[in-house]
């Protein structure tokens, strides 16, 4: 620890794969951190692509049980959306079938489909009049009785909420329906974004899993002519879904409904998939997704892509696709940035700006004074100071994070978001090395991983 501490700017960076080349590269894990992630095998395509193949899991046995503690938060959130005064479900018998009352929509549920519709995209199969008395609403409020012990309490509190219950039906016909397509494709940010976070939760496999248990739920709804039919088909969904379906379940449908999400915990829709199953090469993850596409080989391909974060960091637990380009908040605008410490460092990438503010706001906190964000480099005293050796014309540099600590030394710190961006990163931590030798240099990605550190000699450092 104290040779790592000591290691001055002159040293190699510690990073193993080179960001500039296009490679394929294996994951390698953290044993002590992370000892039961898979690894995610990336391949760097033409045009900015990458491909993820994802190695078949096992599904985790903590994540197969869902407690009713988990989701009372969530419940109460979802109840507050819908008035309480309202008709109940009836289930009408036509000759023709099975089939709903005819009754429109609710002005909740018109609100609740404008709000899921923006951020999904348009439906891809038909949207019934009332969602309420659809056949596909009565199926999946009938397949809890069927559900595993571990989690039926939990799914049967859920369930009795119309409003979720009307977004996880909207959550077929919106975002599971694309997985009718023989290679589905997600164009929507958000969509996309929501895909590939999935995918790294639960894998590949598993998702691809709960997608067809819905759609096939739909299909035999729609085709029931009888009250028997309808529940044989609530029955088989039922037995197919485990704790882990659920919680997928529980997450598509929830972020459909962004006045619901402000009202829950932070972090606490997450955290029911928490922690993340696969991980991408040397914590390399995505942002600024375009568009997601599952391919017949079982891989997943990227478009839109900026590599850089980790894949616990990706998007920032409930903000997932609120750091997606266009993706933005209910009102469809772009996302908050904090700047409490300053202006945003940069509105193309919410997650740099945001891990600098978290980094001032800890330090404030443990008493570091001159809180500076993205400022020119300035010494212990409070002076300017620039590299002696400019490189490219280049004399003072920028410290995303810099600071006065209590005992008087300087301390700054610097993110990488891209590895492509790697090789400069170095260069300007490099020339802050030489313009300041009596200041504490870091470099990180934006995960926590420490590229390269300098302390100066005499300098405790925890």
């Amino acid at each position: 620890m104290e040779a790592e501490q000591q290691r001055s700017v002159s040293e190699p960076p510690r990073p193993k794969a080179s960001p500039a080349a296009p490679q394929q590269t294996r994951v390698t894990e953290d044993a002590l951190s992370w000892a039961e992630r898979l690894p995610v095998r990336i391949n760097t395509l033409p045009e900015g692509q990458l491909r993820l193949s994802f190695l078949v899991s096992v599904l985790q046995p903590d994540l197969e049980r869902l407690r009713v503690e988990e989701i009372r938060p969530l419940l109460a959130a979802f109840d507050s959306f819908r008035p309480r005064a309202s008709p109940r479900l009836r289930l009408m018998l036509e000759a023709s079938g099975v089939a709903g009352s005819g009754r429109e929509a609710a002005p909740w549920e018109l609100r609740l489909r404008e709000d899921f519709l923006s951020r999904y995209g348009p439906a891809l199969l038909a949207v019934p009049d009332s969602l309420e008395t659809s056949r596909l609403y009565l199926a999946l409020k009938l397949s809890t009785r069927y559900m595993d012990e571990g989690f039926r309490a939990a799914a049967e509190e859920l369930f009795s909420s119309p409003v979720f219950l009307a977004s996880l039906s909207l959550s077929v016909l919106v975002y599971f329906a694309a997985w009718l397509a023989p290679e589905p494709l997600f164009t929507k940010a958000f969509a996309a974004a929501l895909t590939v976070r999935l995918s790294l939760l639960v894998g590949l496999v598993e998702l691809g899993r709960v997608a067809m248990a819905c759609l096939r739920l739909y299909r035999e709804a729609e085709a029931a002519s009888t009250p028997q039919q309808l529940d044989v088909a609530a029955e088989r969904f039922g037995k197919s879904i485990g704790g882990t379906a659920l919680r997928v379940l529980v997450l598509v449908a929830s972020l459909g409904v962004p006045q619901v999400l402000p009202k829950v915990p932070e972090g606490s829709l997450w955290t029911l998939l928490s922690p993340l199953r696969h991980a991408p090469a040397g914590g390399q993850t995505l942002e600024s997704i375009a568009s997601a596409q599952i391919v017949a080989d079982g891989t997943l391909v990227v478009t839109g892509v900026a590599a850089g974060i980790s894949a616990a960091s990706f998007c920032g637990e409930l903000a997932t696709c609120a750091m997606m380009n266009g993706a933005g908040g209910a009102s469809g605008g772009s996302p908050r940035l904090s700047t409490r410490y300053g202006k945003p460092h940069t509105r193309q990438n919410p997650p740099h700006n945001e891990a600098i503010e978290q980094e001032l706001a800890r330090r404030e906190s443990v008493g570091h004074t001159d809180l500076r964000k993205n400022l020119a480099q300035v010494n212990a005293q409070g002076r300017r100071v620039q590299d002696p050796n400019p490189v490219e014309g280049i004399g003072f540099r920028k410290p995303d994070v810099s600071s006065l600590r209590p005992d008087g030394v300087r301390h700054n710190t610097n993110y990488v978001s891209n590895p492509k961006d790697l090789q400069r990163e170095l260069t300007a931590f490099e020339a802050m090395g030489r313009a300041d030798r009596k200041a504490i240099l870091e470099l990180f990605l934006l995960d926590g991983t420490l590229v390269r550190r300098y302390v100066p000699p005499g300098v405790s450092f925890p």
